[in-house]
């Protein structure tokens, strides 16, 4: 296995969610289904009583179903269904962990978003002259929001704090830099 192709799984497997989980918690389900069968069948099969119920008896109860046996299919099947829909979603979904790759000359490097809007925070906060608790912000995958709450008669010029905010994201990587949105609270804090 080539180094670049051992890098890339790294690189994957720092930013993908596992789906472990989800399969180990299937498999136990299954298998404790499977263990209760075989045990009612060999409990069945020396003549000893079930242990919850007889599968004879399920499998004649549901060729003649009752009311109160067709209601408790009813919620077995919407419990069934339930849990159908979110193993395929945890399937389908990608799994993404708030993080993101950086490429680096010695290899890559897994930045946490939160180290990304921090970065922009207090890039805002110092083209602002504001205090480091009036400044916040938020990443999600390559879009920043930046909040700025001012100094009460201080004004505030958000086409330069766009401006530093998108150079120094960008110093991290030039994806992190191309949509960076500042907005500034009307109502300023006293210094």
């Amino acid at each position: 296995m080539s180094n670049g192709s051992v890098e890339r799984r790294i690189r994957r497997r720092s930013v993908h969610r596992s789906r472990s989980t989800a399969v180990a918690v299937s498999l136990v389900v299954l298998a404790l289904v499977a263990a209760w069968l075989g045990t009612e069948s060999v409990l069945r099969a020396i003549g000893r009583p079930p242990l919850f119920a007889d599968p004879q008896t399920v499998v004649d109860t549901a060729l003649r179903p009752d009311a109160a046996f067709v209601t408790v299919v009813e919620a077995v099947a919407g419990v069934l269904v339930v849990l159908g829909v979110v193993l395929v979603v945890l399937a389908i979904n990608p799994g993404r962990r708030h993080r993101s790759v950086v490429e680096h000359e010695r290899g890559a490097v897994v930045i946490d978003t939160r180290i990304v809007a921090s970065t922009a925070a207090n890039a805002a906060g110092t083209a602002a002259g504001v205090p480091e608790g009036n400044t916040s912000a938020t990443a999600r995958g390559r879009s920043t929001v930046v909040r700025i709450v001012p100094v009460t008669g201080v004004p505030v010029d958000e086409a330069s704090i766009r401006a530093t905010v998108e150079d120094r994201l960008s110093a991290l990587d030039e994806r992190f830099g191309r949509r960076v949105d500042v907005r500034v609270d009307e109502k300023g804090t006293l210094a």
